[in-house]
């Protein structure tokens, strides 16, 4: 595992959007996320469904970046991605990653109701086991 410190920093400062790439069969496919990052486990966390965790299903091997072109440095990210489909762990999640990203205090504030705390009801939770972490700062 190699984990840069000052990449680790950057990336949990969870404003900032993700793209995450993964592979199904032959064919890439590149997604924004909002995500959290776990800096005790060095996991990174997003809630999404669709292709994104389809592909995840078929190869678990995903990478993603993060930048902030105005402070002018990008993260890289690779890891191995579980599909957790519990609903409490989707919700303690979403508490986790939701409020950093919508305004208001708790899931009726940010539009969401139902069982699961997501922006769609479909939506599952994806934790990527980081194996990789490097910044590239510009500024340095």
């Amino acid at each position: 595992m190699t984990l840069d410190s000052d990449a680790i920093e950057l990336v949990a400062d969870t404003e900032h959007v993700a793209h995450v790439a993964t592979v199904s069969g032959t064919d890439p496919h590149v997604t924004p996320v909002w995500y959290g990052y776990d800096t005790d486990r060095d996991l990174l966390e997003f809630l999404g469904g669709g292709e994104k965790v389809a592909d995840v299903r078929e190869n678990p091997k995903v990478a993603l970046s993060i930048c902030d072109p105005e402070r002018d440095w990008h993260v890289s990210v690779r890891g191995t991605a579980t599909v957790v489909e519990e609903t409490d762990e989707i919700n303690a999640a979403a508490r986790r990653i939701l409020p950093n990203y919508l305004d208001g205090d708790g899931p009726e504030a940010w539009g969401v109701a139902g069982e699961k705390l997501t922006l769609d009801p479909d939506d599952v939770l994806v934790r990527v086991d980081v194996g990789t972490l490097t910044a590239r700062d510009a500024s340095v």
